[in-house]
């Protein structure tokens, strides 16, 4: 039986022991935040939310976090970032990939945004780009899912919204940065020791022995490794 994460240090830990966890339950046996926490502790506010820590870690640099599981959110530790990175990082650039015409046009915008400014909020991103959450929001959206997924940006913590008069409002949003300036010294070493393919069948590899009957094909098409 698994013993129930109740704080963040023994989170951070479950995290490395395993190499990478899912926000929420992806697949039977397959570890997660949501699944190894109590309800309750949901939500609170408190230090042993952990809604808070999933923002935490990625502020503190502890572990990566955000849309970087396929498409799916989850954490990933040290250890094996640079193996997530090689297996999900175009090996073309990204004008390259302008040119051939396989990204849309916001994810190249917002690809050229980070070239610029590194760090953003969705809030900031929005502004920036003109879109409303009526008018253009869900591309944008979507191409910020496609960033993370892809290792361009990550989740670099969270920032408060501020209306005009310069006062705080509302939930905290996402901040997002430039996988190059987050990634802590050592974080990418090794990267191009590994393949793609090398890569993605070490990710699945350890991904069925950590949990017990878990399918390969299931899990390779959760992760989007097919």
């Amino acid at each position: 039986m698994t013993t129930m994460l109740t704080t963040y240090e023994d989170f951070i830990a479950r995290v490395e022991a395993l190499g990478f966890m899912t926000l929420s339950p992806l697949l039977p046996r397959l570890p997660s935040l949501g699944g190894e926490t109590a309800e309750s502790q949901w939500h609170t506010g408190l230090d042993t939310d952990p809604w808070r820590w999933k923002d935490r870690v990625a502020e503190e640099k502890r572990l990566a976090y955000g849309c970087i599981l396929g498409k799916h959110k989850g954490f990933v530790a040290r250890r094996l970032y640079p193996i997530f990175y090689a297996a999900y990082h175009p090996t073309l650039s990204m004008p390259e990939r302008w040119a051939r015409g396989t990204i849309s046009q916001r994810s190249w915008q917002l690809w050229q945004l980070f070239e610029e400014r590194s760090t953003l909020n969705i809030s900031q991103v929005r502004q920036t780009l003109g879109v409303s959450g009526k008018q253009g929001a869900s591309a944008v959206d979507t191409a910020i899912r496609q960033l993370q997924q892809e290792y361009y940006i990550t989740v670099d913590g969270n920032d408060r919204k501020v209306n005009a008069r310069g006062e705080f409002y509302g939930w905290p949003v996402n901040r997002y940065c430039r996988v190059e300036d987050w990634a802590p010294a050592g974080w990418l070493d090794g990267v191009k020791d590994w393949s793609v393919e090398e890569a993605r069948e070490s990710i699945l590899d350890l991904g069925v022995a950590m949990a017990d009957g878990v399918d390969r094909r299931d899990l390779a098409k959760k992760l989007g490794l097919r």
